[in-house]
């Protein structure tokens, strides 16, 4: 989720809000929906502030009653009469005005809400722990264990008498797993589920899809069917191993190699790519930057990089990609960089 909005833009989160609760009211009619998108590519603030809207939402399972009672046909009907200590004058309201102050409500506390998750997260959402764009976070799960957060990532932990559950939401953690519990542990990211009992592993959601590198004991990785028990595919990683849950097919990678001075690296503030597609260095980049890195083509998603930086030498990075990748780098714009395929050269 990202951090409250500026005064400046708080107009903008207000205009945001109000689309979301049309949108998500359904009742929203078919222009409505083309003025939105219209009005949401306009500028890249508008997108930024309605991203952060469903962060909110989804933030709060609490409101998950209101969800159901907004999407009523009948939603949204203005109340007749009006209320006093003494009752309702005329007609009493209907449960769908009480859900509609409801929301109401809801949208105010949408404006207060993002300081305050980042601000006291642990007394808000017990069990839900986010990090912000260049920020990491040391946490102290319920039996002993722990878990590190890298920028811009969330997890929630979900314990009980039978076992011990963390799901990594977004961005990376790294675990250190207590072994002196008879419970297994889990950590749940997207359709893959990790399996430990004492050990020290990195999980990162990424936009290729999941990976998970084991520093110390260890883990079973298995990609689940519909988030069945069934598993379509199963490896089990020892200390040094990697293996990844692409995001576009339902089995594992190979495991590979991952040497130690690569696993979790960022705790040590370096970024380190054996390979790896270039979709991942601008998910890495983007989390330690106010400044979006985008591509004018998809092509450039999937090219190799092989390089190792300092988390605080990435601007250099971008600048220097030129000269390693066909890509050209736009900075035209204050509020993105824009990576574009190489200029063709004329004999």
């Amino acid at each position: 989720m990202g951090a409250a909005p500026e005064n400046a833009d708080s107009a903008v989160f207000d205009e945001a809000t109000r689309w979301f609760w049309r949108l998500k009211g359904g009742a929203a009619t078919p222009e409505d929906r083309r003025a939105f998108e219209d009005w949401r590519r306009a500028d890249p603030r508008h997108a930024a502030a309605y991203d952060q809207a469903c962060d909110v939402w989804d933030a709060v399972g609490e409101l998950d009653d209101l969800r159901e009672l907004a999407a009523a046909p009948d939603f949204g009907r203005p109340v007749k009469g009006k209320f006093s200590v003494g009752g309702w004058d005329g007609a009493a309201p209907s449960r769908r005005s009480v859900v509609y102050v409801a929301l109401a409500a809801c949208l105010a506390l949408a404006l207060l809400l993002p300081a305050i998750l980042y601000t006291e997260p642990a007394w808000l959402l017990p069990g839900v722990h986010a990090t912000r764009i260049a920020e990491t976070a040391e946490i102290a799960l319920p039996d002993g264990s722990a878990a590190e957060l890298a920028p811009k990532s969330k997890i929630k932990v979900a314990y009980s008498g039978a076992e011990r559950r963390v799901y990594l939401e977004t961005g990376e953690a790294f675990f250190e797993v207590r072994a002196d519990d008879a419970r297994a542990f889990f950590v749940s990211s997207g359709d893959a589920e990790i399996r430990v009992t004492g050990t020290k592993f990195n999980v990162r959601q990424g936009a290729a899809g999941v990976t998970v590198s084991v520093a110390e004991g260890h883990v079973e990785v298995r990609r689940l069917r519909n988030n069945a028990d069934a598993s379509a595919a199963g490896a089990r990683l020892s200390a040094g191993e990697e293996v990844a849950a692409p995001a576009s097919g339902e089995g594992l990678s190979d495991v590979v190699d991952a040497p130690p001075s690569s696993i979790a690296s960022w705790r040590a503030g370096r970024l380190v790519y054996r390979g790896a597609p270039l979709r991942e260095f601008i998910a890495d980049a983007n989390r330690y930057s106010d400044v979006s890195i985008v591509v004018a083509d998809d092509s450039l998603l999937d090219l190799p990089l092989v390089a190792s930086l300092r988390t605080d030498q990435i601007d250099a990075m971008i600048d220097g990609l030129p000269d390693i990748l066909p890509l050209d780098v736009d900075r035209s714009r204050k509020d993105r960089i824009v990576l574009r395929p190489a200029a063709r050269t004329t004999n």
